[in-house]
């Protein structure tokens, strides 16, 4: 596993992740962002526990996806996030 891959992602100072009765949305300081069914399920994941590989083990074991897929997803989720300034790693 390479050390980035194992760095352990965290939401921002800041930033919520809130499940409304009819879909997910991230709490960030300059207002809403509605989440997709699979930014959702990822987010949920961020727990600051697991690491990038343990998440998107996880939800390869909870949906018929191609591994390689959803760790690209993910990675890609996350970068986003990211250079938004909505995620950080948490160690």
């Amino acid at each position: 596993m390479s050390k980035e891959r194992a760095v352990i992602p965290a939401l921002a100072d800041g930033v919520r992740l809130r499940r409304l009765p009819d879909r997910s949305v991230l709490l960030v300081p300059e207002g809403v962002v509605n989440l997709n069914a699979s930014a959702a399920a990822t987010l949920e994941l961020v727990d600051g526990t697991r690491s990038r590989d343990e998440i998107a083990a996880e939800l390869c074991s909870r949906y018929d996806v191609p591994a390689a897929q959803v760790r690209a997803d993910v990675e890609e989720l996350f970068a986003r996030l990211c250079a938004r300034g909505w995620m950080r790693a948490a160690s």
